[in-house]
């Protein structure tokens, strides 16, 4: 049985798009580190065959991913499959997961939790973002990895997975607010990739457990902010990412 209060963060870093969700997915590890025991597979070691040890040795209840995939694939470092609508998710029975790829909502999300997963939270469509910098200096990003982030935040807070969409859905509201009074060149197309990627996000499974044991008080943080204003960036390559393998 999966082990409440232990997570598996699996953050490949191989090319531009996963430099900003290993990033990202940095700091979620680090804030879940103060509630929870977490394994943290960054780079070289988010491979198929730490993936799967660590579920045998850690059995954590709460599983944050990253990767490039499809609507039946989810590949980690190098683009090594891990798992199949076929093959490989039978592993995730009673976890709670949190799959940032491409599509897996079109079938391997709904297949994981029909396969005995508790819940899956994932995208039916490829997770697309705009940036500019590099991950920790790009304005135009951060939003997009902060409302995902909102998501396991809210877990390791004690909240349970209902509430944790709910958190995600009111920072994509607050960010798309924001672009949408922007008077930065490219705020129309932040606000259309947000869009996109909000409506394309799902919830699959059981919206009222937790990765906590029950009884543990949840530990309330500052909601992810919005610095105002934001620099006005002109003169810049602008470019867009997404996770589809």
């Amino acid at each position: 049985m999966p082990r409440s209060g232990v997570a598996l963060v699996l953050r490949p870093l191989f090319d531009r798009a996963t430099e900003y969700g290993h990033y990202y997915m940095g700091k979620a590890a680090e804030y879940a580190s103060r509630r929870m025991f977490v394994r943290n597979l960054g780079a070289g070691d988010a491979t198929r065959d730490n993936f799967e040890a660590s579920l045998v040795s850690d059995d954590p209840i709460f599983c944050y991913l990253l990767g490039h995939g499809n609507a039946d694939t989810y590949s980690a470092q190098n683009q090594e499959i891990v798992m199949r609508t076929c093959n490989g998710n039978e592993s995730l029975i009673g976890r709670i997961v949190l799959l940032l790829s491409c599509s897996c909502g079109i079938r391997l999300g709904p297949d994981t939790v029909n396969k005995g997963a508790l819940t899956v939270f994932c995208w039916a469509v490829d997770f697309t973002w705009v940036a500019t910098e590099d991950p920790p200096f790009d304005n135009y990003a951060r939003g997009f990895f902060e409302a995902v982030n909102a998501i396991s935040n809210a877990l390791v807070e004690g909240r349970i997975t209902g509430e944790a969409m709910s958190r995600s859905m009111s920072t994509w509201e607050r960010w798309i607010d924001y672009w949408l009074a922007s008077d930065d060149p490219y705020a129309s197309m932040v606000v259309q990739h947000m869009i996109h990627d909000r409506d394309g996000q799902r919830l699959f499974g059981d919206e009222t457990v937790s990765v906590v044991a029950p009884g543990a008080p949840p530990e309330i943080i500052t909601p992810e902010g919005i610095p105002l204003p934001l620099p006005l960036l002109t003169g810049q390559t602008l470019l867009l990412f997404s996770l589809l393998l």
